[in-house]
């Protein structure tokens, strides 16, 4: 499974957070590629995650958040799913 984040890093523990990433205490073998985070808005970041189920994903993702203000989570798909899902709609 697939899942799209996008989190708000909460800025009162960018410190701790920063050295947690440095030192590779924070496991990111789930996240597909790299963060990309808002221009205009930097405490804002996006990422892909994947998952075999979303139980996996929530404990990977534990540690993260409480690093995060605000998170939210969506389950997303690749294009080829997408088209093909979009394909069987207009079907019916």
């Amino acid at each position: 499974m697939l899942f799209q984040v996008k989190v708000r890093v909460d800025v009162t523990k960018m410190a701790e957070f920063g050295q947690k990433l440095m030192m590779g205490e924070l496991d990111r073998s789930c996240i597909c590629g790299e963060t990309h985070c808002l221009k205009f808005d930097p405490a804002v970041g996006f990422s892909v995650w994947e998952a075999e189920a979303r139980v996996e994903f929530d404990a990977a993702f534990a540690p993260w958040s409480k690093y995060y203000s605000e998170a939210e989570i969506q389950e997303v798909i690749t294009p080829l799913q997408a088209m093909n899902k979009l394909m069987q709609q207009m079907k019916k």
